[in-house]
């Protein structure tokens, strides 16, 4: 092939084919067919090694060697690279060649030289791979395996193969040819080969370089045996072990002394620090806090077996004096009731760390203890706070505090009264957010979920809502909320939250139920006692709150409320204004009798986005989502729509967005949703889809549809993530 014209286009794989043939007749022991099967191979190469007529190495291999044993007995370590770019002793100028196929290639000939005890061919051909590409594991690897065969079967005193081959390399180096020069050379060649390939490296380490590695650490070379981490300043290697989990920091403590050292040394690897379950806490704890009062950071995922104790919170406060952020999590589906007795009377040394965590979360402790000690204790400093499923009084920890610089809130599940699924709030905790609203003045975040909600505030009856939480920004509540039942009759008779500001960025109501997203948004707090309207959910039109949102950036509202009429006095002013970015919506999930009512109440089975919600475009809006909504509409059916789908009216949406690049796209169980979703995988806007309706052979095939075009396919149940993290952990 190759000498005699082009090579063929997949020289390659008939390169590998003849390599595989000579590997397998030098294992039959058929030396002559491995032989020129190997050469078969090498010739194959593009790279032109038959050389077209050029001169080739004569059979007389002892000048390739000597020149190459007078570089590796050099002082100087890059002595054997020079060499194997400049011609030979007899000037035959040696080619270069890169592709791993050549070199194994000649590897396999170098195999099957030494398996039929021609150890100098062998030898002098593992040199030549050095000379095709130094800066290869391979050449090496073989040279020093034929120097390690001679060492272990020569003796200069007999006449068998090995030890004419040895007298034959070491001639013209050595008075005396011994093993114990032989041993010398073995050594100093893996050294050199080490050297060479590390400092000339042109492609990420392989399978010789390992083996290569292997020898040298056998052989005790100081190069292979060397500390790596002896290289390095100990600020490089403060950021090379910062890289690190917890999990491999411990196990690199146990390398050598070295590394411990220099790992407990460092207090910037333990400034966050990560457990799983700590194992015999009580024995090794305390000590470990001392060894390390850097800690600025400390989580415990899983404390069902550390026996948290209020003598173990007193040191872990008092041991780690620069702890600023605390995340305790019992382990447990249900809140901890164990006793803990976090008294701070009478205990100087850990009144001194009051108000010195800036960050608290607590799961799966009871509300009680010891989580309403820990907020007493950092009432001035805490800027975020994380309860969840700390039991049914989780309201009582803010009755006797004010937290005055407390920015992100999140209280989340709440004690369960009921089996879980039913849909009353009669099963959920009920939460006072007077309580919790007054404490934190200053709040920029908040997430609630899990409860029944109500507002209940014991104070001046002058008092208003209207100047509270003046500076929150994010509001998220969750899909388990529920408005309180002793409201659920005239849920807007008044709102649970302070009015929204005009400040507000995100709001993310993630729940099915109307009455929160109602009273949320359009209650006020007047005393009214009319029924609901006929036109629908929502309070009558003279006793709404005129919203101000014109800087809100994300709209998320899954719950079936759509109405253009108060959605346009939510998102018009954001959306003219181009700040809208995400916007999530919900059809109206109406009867048939809302299909008969007024326009301002619209049916998914008639809604057109482009038409109907054409308010809400904005330039700069990139995440778009809508739920339960079947466009197909059939006039001849007694209820307008029927079993079919007809996606288009979203995707036509989609063109009022220029900057769109992620949907949500929650229609329903109906037919034809499989399709309408391989459509927007394939839309040439669409990068990422959020969905729940594919499963089995159809979420095989929208995969592999999503991977041709470079789409992101995720199956995220009910909505798509919250897109705010609003606790950092």
């Amino acid at each position: 092939m190759a000498g005699t014209g082009e090579p063929s286009s997949d020289w390659e794989a008939v390169m590998k084919a003849a390599i595989g043939e000579a590997k397998s007749l030098t294992k039959a022991r058929q030396f002559s067919k491995a032989l020129h099967a190997a050469m078969e191979a090498v010739n194959m190469c593009v790279c032109d090694p038959a050389g077209n007529g050029k001169m080739r190495h004569g059979k007389d291999k002892s000048c390739n060697i000597s020149q190459c044993l007078a570089a590796i007995k050099s002082k100087d370590a890059d002595a054997l690279y020079r060499v194997s770019k400049v011609p030979c002793a007899c000037g035959y100028v040696w080619p270069s060649c890169s592709h791993q196929a050549h070199l194994l290639a000649l590897d396999a000939l170098a195999e099957c030289l030494e398996k039929a005890e021609q150890h100098v061919s062998a030898f002098s051909t593992a040199l030549t791979m050095i000379r095709l590409d130094p800066t290869s594991a391979v050449g090496y690897c073989r040279g020093a395996k034929v120097l390690q065969y001679l060492l272990k079967n020569c003796s200069p005193q007999s006449n068998f193969p090995a030890d004419r081959s040895m007298l034959v390399i070491l001639r013209g180096h050595a008075k005396q040819p011994s093993a114990l020069l032989l041993q010398r050379l073995l050594e100093r060649f893996v050294d050199r080969a080490l050297h060479t390939t590390s400092r000339y490296r042109q492609r990420p380490k392989g399978s010789y370089d390992v083996v290569l590695q292997r020898m040298a650490h056998n052989l005790k070379i100081e190069v292979a045996r060397r500390d790596p981490a002896k290289e390095f300043p100990p600020e490089v290697l403060g950021m090379i072990f910062s890289q690190l989990s917890a999990s491999d920091i411990s196990r690199c403590l146990r390398v050598n002394k070295h590394w411990s050292q220099l790992i407990l040394r460092d207090a910037v690897l333990w400034t966050h620090l990560r457990l799983g379950r700590p194992g015999n806490p009580g024995r090794f704890f305390p000590k470990f806090l001392q060894k390390h009062p850097e800690i600025k950071s400390l989580v415990i995922r899983d404390a069902s077996d550390f026996q948290l104790t209020g003598q173990k919170l007193c040191t872990i406060l008092h041991g780690l004096r620069h702890l600023k952020r605390l995340c305790l999590n019992s382990g447990k589906p249900a809140p901890a009731r164990q006793p803990v007795d976090f008294d701070t009377q009478g205990k100087p040394e850990v009144l001194a760390t009051r108000n010195r965590l800036s960050q608290l979360s607590i799961v799966s402790y009871d509300i009680l203890a010891p989580v309403m000690g820990l907020i007493e204790l950092n009432t001035e400093s805490l800027e975020v706070l994380d309860l969840v499923n700390t039991g049914p009084g989780v309201q009582n920890a803010f009755r006797s505090v004010v937290l005055p610089n407390l920015k992100k809130l999140r209280i989340l599940k709440g004690q369960e009264l009921f089996p879980k699924g039913q849909a009353s709030a009669l099963t959920l905790t009920p939460i006072e957010m007077g309580p919790i609203v007054i404490a934190t003045p200053k709040l920029e975040q908040f997430h609630l979920d899990g409860f029944s909600v109500l507002w209940s505030f014991h104070h001046d009856p002058a008092f208003s809502k209207d100047r509270l939480w003046p500076s929150l920004r994010h509001l998220v509540l969750g899909p388990r909320l529920r408005y309180s039942v002793s409201a659920a009759f005239a849920p807007w008779n008044s709102r649970f939250l302070p009015p929204l500001t005009s400040e507000l960025r995100s709001i993310e109501l993630l729940g099915h139920n109307p009455d929160v997203v109602h009273n949320i948004l359009f209650t006020t707090d007047s005393q009214i006692s009319a029924a609901a309207p006929a036109h629908g959910w929502g309070p009558p039109a003279d006793k709404q709150q005129t919203l101000n949102l014109p800087n809100l950036e994300v709209f998320r509202c899954i719950a079936g409320v759509l109405n253009p009429r108060l959605l346009q006095q939510v998102l018009g002013p954001a959306a003219q204004a181009g700040k809208l970015k995400v916007l999530e919506l919900a059809a109206s999930s109406a009867g048939p009798a809302a299909m008969t009512g007024p326009a301002n109440t619209v049916n998914r089975s008639d809604l057109v986005p482009a038409r109907d919600l054409d308010f809400a475009m904005s330039d700069n809006l990139h995440t778009l989502g809508l739920h339960d909504f079947n466009f197909h509409h059939d006039p001849t059916s007694r209820f307008g729509a029927t079993s079919q789908f007809d996606g288009q009216p979203f995707i036509d949406w989609l063109e009022c967005f220029p900057k769109l690049h992620t949907v949500a796209v929650y229609p329903g169980e109906w037919d034809g949703v499989a399709a309408f979703i391989q459509k927007l995988i394939v839309h040439p806007r669409v990068k990422v889809i959020h969905q729940e309706y594919l499963r089995g052979v159809a979420w095989d095939e929208a995969l592999k549809l999503a991977r041709k075009h470079g789409v992101e396919l995720h199956h995220s149940p009910d909505h798509m993530p919250s897109r705010l993290a609003m606790i950092d952990d």
